[in-house]
């Protein structure tokens, strides 16, 4: 656009040259007249120029009306020579936020919701010219986007009970509400669910008493557990008596034993004894012999 303005005041001065030239060469009284005929109209053409120029800043797309007519072209960022009687109305098509503030639904078991929303979202640049004619005050935040939010977030609310609640669905709601208006939603916040103080009540008493047949689930498998270990211990200690039993049986009961008691011998003998103590071990042999 910078271009095609320094084209047009170029051919200015160019023509004001061309016409003080031929003046000059018809009558070189005359050049000083032409001269400043010549600079007065690029002066004319310059302000002209001045006065229609109008830029469109970064994010937005204009909107040109005139004399209330809504013009079929838009214009995109930057310069543009425009006629000195329309106007040019900026529509802000970047990223923008909607914010909505305790918001209150009830909830299909009839419980109070209460939440805070936020929601990212952006004007379609090809709706532009519509969401003007719509919202000629782009006041379309209060007027179409907020009030937008709460139907739907009460209209989704209604449909889960208080423990079901989530924000998909919210989104997807408003993103086919506001589709037909222009408005491409990204993405929306839920801050945090607040409930009636009874209902909070409520699910803290579910969750404690889950808590506790957790805990007494433990502790029974845990009471199970050492249950079963200590079965585990007396079968394997009432086998170990039936072999060592089966064991004194088969090897003749009496030597068997001998055998035990040598085995747990330490060796020491006695420090004082009697003329009736009997040393360790040597009586055995005699009474075998005998009980043959």
């Amino acid at each position: 656009m910078g271009k095609i303005i320094f084209i047009v005041l170029l051919a200015a001065v160019v023509a004001v040259a061309v016409t003080a030239a031929a003046a000059a060469r018809s009558n070189p009284r005359k050049i000083r007249p032409a001269i400043g005929g010549g600079v007065f109209a690029v002066v004319v053409v310059a302000s002209v120029l001045f006065i229609s120029l109008t830029q469109v800043r970064q994010s937005t797309i204009g909107v040109v009306t005139t004399f209330g007519h809504i013009e079929k072209d838009t214009l995109t960022e930057g310069l543009h020579v425009l006629n000195p009687v329309s106007n040019v109305h900026e529509v802000f098509v970047g990223v923008a936020v909607a914010k909505v503030e305790k918001a209150q639904a009830a909830s299909k078991d009839l419980q109070s919701v209460h939440t805070d929303l936020t929601m990212n979202y952006r004007v379609d640049p090809s709706r532009v010219r519509a969401l003007y004619a719509m919202a000629p005050s782009l006041t379309y935040e209060s007027d179409y986007i907020q009030p937008a939010m709460f139907e739907v977030f009460k209209a989704v609310v209604s449909r889960y009970t208080a423990e079901q609640l989530v924000s998909q669905d919210i989104l997807s709601a408003l993103v086919t509400k506001l589709r037909p208006y222009g408005f491409l939603i990204q993405d929306i916040n839920i801050t945090a669910f607040a409930f009636s103080e009874a209902f909070d009540q409520a699910i803290e008493a579910k969750v404690t008493a889950s808590q506790k047949a957790e805990q007494a689930e433990r502790e029974l498998q845990r009471v199970k557990f050492e249950a079963d270990q200590k079965i585990a211990q007396a079968e394997g200690e009432a086998k170990a008596i039936a072999i060592q039993a089966q064991a004194i049986k088969t090897n003749g009961g009496d030597d068997y034993l001998r055998l035990q008691a040598i085995n747990r011998w330490d060796g020491k003998l006695p420090t004082y004894l009697s003329p009736h103590t009997p040393l360790p071990f040597l009586g055995m042999a005699a009474q075998g012999d005998a009980s043959k």
